[in-house]
């Protein structure tokens, strides 16, 4: 099935590992040409030969400079982008898990690496779209946007932000043939996941064993997750995917959630 992206540019922003790198390889796959960014060029020149992109860019998006250096090369390959994907973004070290201790320097740092650089990305972007009446933008937040945790405070906080930007975003967009949608991932089973399962094995005191099994018991015993295991990167890239079609027009606004049936709300 042609889903009409053959041609079409793409920034996938944080796509030299993980969520992103598989976004941007399955765009490519659809006819996208695409741009690779990360901020360790030997990483996301290793995506870009892998998935044929139409080249890399790079910085830190926690930056003023670093976001003009993006902008340069991705006008420098390709002009401007018809589809933009907020991938960049996590908490360093961690992230904040004490409401009365946490650093406030810590919460600016995981806002700017997650609203503020979707912002950065959307206002030297999306102007061009607007102008010639088609886009895509697509915000990958988190499950922890719409349930709220004890711990990964400022992270939850800076997602949920990111959700909300996408649906004033698409009503200031109404009518121009520009969409703005989040997709949230709920658990997925990227290489910081499976350290992750490693360590709750050595903290339940379950030993080692097989990641399969490690996964099915965490789901069943503790995550109770209703499609009974984690996501895999190429569930969320299908949502993005499914999301910049051409025939997807009328989808705008919307927060896609790509969980497993993890979060136990409406919408």
């Amino acid at each position: 099935m042609d889903i009409g992206l053959a041609g079409k540019r793409a920034l996938v922003t944080g796509s030299s590992s993980g969520l992103g790198a598989e976004i941007a390889h399955m765009l490519a796959a659809e006819g996208a040409r695409v741009i690779v960014h990360g901020r360790n060029r030997e990483r996301a020149e290793a995506v870009a030969t892998k998935i044929g992109a139409a080249g890399v860019a790079l910085g830190d998006l926690k930056a003023d400079r670093a976001a003009e250096e993006i902008e340069r090369s991705v006008r420098d390959a390709l002009g401007g982008v018809d589809i933009l994907v907020n991938n960049a973004g996590g908490s360093e070290g961690g992230g904040a898990s004490d409401w009365l201790a946490s650093d406030e320097k810590q919460w600016a740092i995981t806002h700017e690496a997650n609203a503020i650089a979707a912002m950065r990305m959307i206002r030297r972007f999306v102007p061009d779209m607007r102008r010639v009446g088609w886009g895509r933008v697509i915000q990958i937040a988190s499950a922890a946007g719409i349930l709220p945790q004890p711990v990964g405070i400022d992270y939850g906080a800076a997602k949920a932000a990111m959700i909300n930007m996408s649906v004033g975003l698409s009503k200031a967009l109404g009518g121009s043939g520009v969409t703005v949608n989040t997709v949230s991932p709920g658990t997925i089973l990227t290489p910081a996941v499976e350290r992750h399962v490693r360590t709750m094995c050595d903290k339940l005191g379950w030993g080692e064993m097989p990641l399969d099994e490690a996964e099915a018991r965490l789901v069943r015993e503790h995550y109770r997750t209703p499609a009974g295991r984690f996501g895999r990167p190429a569930d969320v890239a299908h949502a993005v995917v499914m999301l910049c079609a051409a025939n997807a027009g009328y989808i705008t606004g919307a927060n896609i959630r790509v969980d497993g049936g993890m979060v136990p709300t409406v919408n």
